[in-house]
């Protein structure tokens, strides 16, 4: 009698077309969107194609079959003997690949590696071979199921568009970057050759590395995607560039097309409910779901309700606020706003002139009134001066001289090497810094407080008893 083999696996098999449009990885510090992954091109394709399969009710890891026609498919790839081949190697290949990060345990740095998959099945038969079964390592679980806080939800759209490795990586950091609101970002170089995994035998030099990966990779991100890399800034020391600060938008056209919510986690439309109005009038101010959740979770629902009503009627009577969403956020903050309640039908104030802030007004809102006042003199005072042309020049010279020194704060180095970019001459110097705001601000305030300490000292001593009278200081 012959004996009967068991089993290989005894888990269920998933075997379903991916039908999400989206991916979800766990970002950050404690993420998978910065750390280390030596993924080939086909990898990556492998790699979003299982994540696509993945359901929002998993806390486990099932064992997917992977269908290679269908990897094709999806890629816009030539169905040819050879894509397939190189398509079955990438699994292969896949299965020794890791995720590295450093992390601490006990105090200490360390470097922690996790295994991508955890098993794989391979078909024998040559009739059965356009699919393999693989599963996901249990040690991605933190990093791929159930996420609850910064994560990225990023589109296979934009994925699928690239074509390097390289490119790949580079997109969703900086995605990440920028759905944090952060326009600036800025890493070392060390930072961003661990991160996209270049050889260390490899771009030795970074006029090298920046010519061949990140301008690169920056042409077909801007290309393919839906977010725009306006500059990398090389910041040098030394004369030795150490750190690349990239300068990001969002392509709006695209992005009022698609939305940051993948379809597989949204509820299911039994459990639909109509939308919060209070988040309705947010979304106005470009402030996301998750930030709104965030306020709710941390102030309670009364306090974020009532202090969002302050400055909702704020707002709609200025037009000089910058950033609602960063106004919004200090507003909901502010316990003095919860515990205040605006007499019925008293219209709420319009602030044109800097005097001390009647009781009833919210004191956060009348301190960011008075800082946006501040904030906004200074400039006007320095943009008037930078008119002459002779102070202009003087400013021109300043700047030449504080690059060639050795030692300066970050943020005027970046400062610098965006304002030499600007190609500006003693007579367009006013006009093309009167914005007043971003890195170039910090520049023109550093030489006013060096040059002219009076001209700041003169505003400040007009705008400081009113804010001793709100309980903070202008500094």
């Amino acid at each position: 009698m012959a004996k009967i083999s068991k089993p290989l696996f005894v888990e269920e098999i998933r075997d379903t077309t991916p039908t999400k449009k989206y991916v979800q990885i766990k970002a950050g510090k404690d993420g998978l969107i910065e750390a280390q992954s030596s993924f080939s091109i086909n990898e990556y394709r492998v790699f979003f194609h299982l994540l696509a399969m993945l359901h929002r009710d998993d806390d486990e890891f099932a064992l997917q079959r992977i269908s290679i026609t269908e990897i094709i498919r999806e890629n816009g790839l030539h169905g040819s003997g050879l894509q397939y081949d190189l398509l079955r190697e990438a699994v292969f290949n896949l299965s020794h690949r890791t995720f590295s990060r450093i992390g601490d345990i006990d105090g200490k740095p360390y470097k922690i590696t996790i295994p991508v998959l955890d098993k794989k099945a391979e078909p024998l038969l040559e009739d059965d071979k356009t699919h393999i079964l693989v599963r996901f390592h249990p040690d991605l679980k933190p990093y791929l199921l159930q996420l609850k806080s910064e994560y990225l939800n990023i589109s296979t759209k934009y994925l699928y568009l690239l074509s390097s490795p390289y490119a790949i990586k580079l997109y969703m950091i900086l995605k990440h970057r920028l759905r944090q609101q952060t326009t600036y970002p800025k890493y070392s170089v060390d930072e961003l050759r661990f991160m996209l995994s270049v050889p260390k035998d490899s771009y030795k030099k970074y006029s090298d590395f920046k010519h061949r990966i990140l301008l690169r990779c920056m042409d077909e991100i801007n290309r393919e995607t839906d977010i725009q890399i306006l500059d990398i800034t090389d910041v040098k020391r030394q004369r030795v560039t150490h750190t690349v600060c990239f300068v990001l938008e969002g392509k709006p056209t695209l992005e009022l097309t698609s939305s940051d919510e993948p379809e597989d986690f949204l509820p299911d439309p039994d459990d639909l409910v109509p939308e919060d109005p209070l988040f309705t009038r947010l979304k106005t101010y470009f402030v996301s779901k998750a930030t709104y959740q965030g306020w709710v979770d941390k102030y309670g629902p009364d306090q974020v309700k009532n202090n969002l009503e302050l400055g909702f009627d704020y707002l709609e009577q200025r037009n000089d606020i910058k950033n609602p969403v960063a106004y919004l956020a200090k507003v909901v903050a502010s316990k003095e706003a919860a515990t205040r309640k605006k007499a019925k039908g008293e219209a709420s104030p319009v602030v044109h002139t800097v005097s001390k802030p009647k009781v009833e007004d919210s004191l956060e809102i009348a301190r960011n009134t008075l800082r946006d006042l501040y904030a906004n003199r200074i400039n006007e005072v320095m943009v008037s001066a930078l008119r002459d042309v002779q102070e202009s020049q003087n400013f021109i010279e300043f700047v030449k001289a504080l690059s060639q020194q050795e030692r300066i704060p970050v943020h005027l180095e970046i400062a610098i090497t965006i304002f030499n970019k600007l190609a500006i001459t003693p007579a367009t110097l006013a006009e093309q810094l009167k914005d007043g705001s971003g890195m170039i601000q910090g520049l023109k305030l550093y030489y006013f407080q060096q040059k002219h300490p009076e001209k700041i000292k003169q505003i400040q001593t007009t705008f400081q008893p009113l804010a001793d009278n709100l309980g903070f200081s202008l500094d």
